[in-house]
């Protein structure tokens, strides 16, 4: 059964209505991790919300589907004399680097499995007849050198998730951007958020908040030109990460925003390069055909247990297979391209794998569907041309605040999870899945043992409500459009592929020049909540200027993060986080030592 909140309203000057809701438990954006820690925090007998400034039946990354988890399988991986340890050791070497904290990547790839199990219990489906492997499981390699990737159908998690949550009890709220936190005497206190459909602002007060917002995206022009064409949703715009920083929250690895991936061209979808979702047959090849990423194969399953697994010598093969995100540009500097995906050398069954596998994948339906009655493509006798996609800061810059083994961040009270952590790269799935679950577990806690709400600011809910009456009612300001591009055009040329202290000196310049001239105006709520989110895109525009000017250094593989001015990789001096905190009006950076 629902449970009920308190909900006051009043009018607070200019007729502007303020929605106060007073919760145990607030989390805010209502993604993957979002839903997670909604549904753990519930356990704890606490009132629990979610705010979301799109609907959480179709919000997050996974909106669309999602196909892929990855983590630690002991029915799989102990036959093989593969352990946890090793697993983490994959994961550090070849997708971090070394640059990665270990404490929550243990907590993924341990978790994961149990957190499997929950899905199952919230009707999503792993188990399939046809599967040799244990437990019935469709298992794959993806990012590391033995299977350790459950596909699922996941087309329709997002709707599961809610319907959990809403069965626990926790009250949702749809189409509320969140875009300020409180913070009295170093403990969180609540949030400040508006309806970006009638208006309204709310007030909101809590004991215990968890920030899970989602990655940051817009702060760089679309390839295509067309707006909106990303792989990550055009509503996830760092909000957590901005909002974070202005509350106290030291935030790192933001600059790690790296330049342009490949993938599928004009139709930006996350198909992986290609070990994720077009595997096992598909491969990358050049133009006279020749093979630049081989293709894969399902595991063979009736040999498991026969043959044990060497650690080092399967990361060995498995690094020489892969090509980095950032390989493909240089390749064509020199001359090389076009690339294709190709997948015609596969069977009929690993084809229809493959169209499952997209089917449950980010706008993978969509994508399908425009293949077939558009471009009469035929898998079996086509190819795909592997094109630069957009830039942004997501999985592999793994940025987001700063937490500690709890998801707790300097601020009492206030948990991250998901997208939102920084120090994982690509933790992707799993990360909100297991994140969300610790987030929304610590979450309740806090909440049961703080006896009251923390007092609010009235100067904090003024400001906030003068800067939405401001923006609703500035005849002469800008629109959010014209900001949005005035600040990727800062952006792609000032802190573009490769960087150096002059130029991003002047970014530095251009941006603060930006932020203090840029008076938005609105015409309706919608409106009013894209203004919201360019502030946003700003402040995390900030954050890459100024983070990338104090790392000196160049770390290419894999955050494609190049110096001009300091070409070499320095581990000695910057194998750590930089965090990067707000004093002031000024940001300090710090080292955190890599643990």
């Amino acid at each position: 059964m629902k449970k009920d909140i308190a909900v006051n309203k009043r009018t607070a000057g200019s007729g502007s209505e303020i929605v106060s809701i007073e919760t145990d438990v607030l989390v805010i954006g209502g993604g993957l991790a979002g839903c997670m820690a909604a549904i753990k925090a519930s356990e704890s007998g606490v009132k629990v919300t979610i705010a979301e400034k799109a609907n959480t039946l179709s919000s997050g990354c996974a909106g669309t589907g999602i196909d892929h988890v990855w983590g630690y399988i002991p029915e799989v991986h102990e036959p093989m004399g593969w352990t946890i340890e090793d697993l983490i050791e994959d994961h550090t070497q070849i997708i971090a680097r070394g640059l990665i904290n270990k404490e929550l990547l243990y907590l993924v790839a341990s978790e994961a499995k149990d957190r499997v199990l929950d899905l199952e219990k919230f009707g999503v489906n792993f188990r399939y007849k046809d599967s040799k492997a244990p437990g019935k499981f469709r298992i794959v390699r993806q990012f590391h050198s033995v299977p350790t990737t459950w596909n699922f159908d996941g087309v329709d998690l997002k709707i599961k998730l809610t319907r959990e949550a809403k069965r626990r009890g926790v009250t949702i709220i749809n189409r509320v951007m969140v875009a300020d936190l409180l913070v009295t005497g170093g403990r969180i206190a609540g949030a400040l958020g508006v309806d970006t459909r009638t208006g309204k602002q709310y007030l909101f007060k809590a004991k215990a908040v968890v920030v899970s917002t989602g990655r940051v995206n817009r702060l760089s022009r679309t390839v295509t030109g067309v707006w909106g064409n990303h792989r990550v949703p055009v509503n996830e715009t760092g909000d957590g990460r901005a909002m974070a920083l202005r509350a106290g929250v030291p935030i790192i690895n933001m600059e790690f925003f790296g330049p342009p991936g490949y993938s599928i061209g004009n139709f930006e979808l996350n198909l992986g390069s290609p070990r994720n979702t077009v595997q096992p047959a598909g491969s990358v090849v050049g133009p006279k055909g020749e093979v630049i990423i081989p293709r894969t194969y399902f595991y063979d399953w009736d040999k498991l247990g026969r043959e044990k697994v060497n650690p080092s010598e399967s990361r060995r093969r498995f690094e020489a297979e892969r090509v980095l995100p950032q390989s493909w540009s240089q390749l064509h500097d020199k001359g090389g391209g076009p690339f294709y995906l190709d997948l015609t050398g596969g069977t009929a069954q690993e084809i229809n794998y493959i169209k499952w596998s997209i089917s449950n994948e980010g706008k993978g339906s969509f994508f399908l569907d425009y293949l077939k009655k558009q471009e009469k493509f035929d898998f079996r006798k086509d190819k795909l041309e592997w094109l630069p996609n957009s830039r942004e800061l997501a999985g592999t810059a793994a940025s987001g605040l700063l937490v500690n083994k709890n998801l707790e961040t300097e601020v009492k009270g206030l948990f991250g999870a998901g997208d939102d952590v920084g120090g994982v790269p690509w933790m992707c799935s799993p990360g909100a899945f297991t994140m969300g679950w610790r987030a929304g577990e610590m979450a309740g806690k806090a909440a049961q043992k703080q006896k009251s709400f923390a007092p609010i600011r009235n100067e904090s809910v003024r400001s906030f409500k003068q800067l939405c009456s401001q923006t609703l009612r500035n005849s002469q300001g800008v629109d959010w459009q014209e900001a949005e591009l005035a600040l990727q055009n800062i952006m792609d040329y000032y802190a573009g592929s490769v960087r150096s202290e002059l130029m991003l000196r002047r970014g530095v310049e251009r941006l603060r020049d930006l932020k203090q001239k840029v008076s938005f105006r609105a015409a309706n709520p919608h409106e009013l909540g894209r203004c919201l989110e360019v502030r946003s895109i700003i402040e995390n525009a900030e954050m890459i200027m100024g983070a990338s000017l104090e790392r000196k250094e160049s770390r290419r593989a894999p955050y494609g993060f190049y110096r001009a001015d300091y070409p070499e990789q320095d581990d000695k001096n910057w194998l750590a986080f930089l965090a990067v905190k707000l004093d002031g009006q000024r940001f300090t950076f710090s080292k955190v030592p890599v643990k």
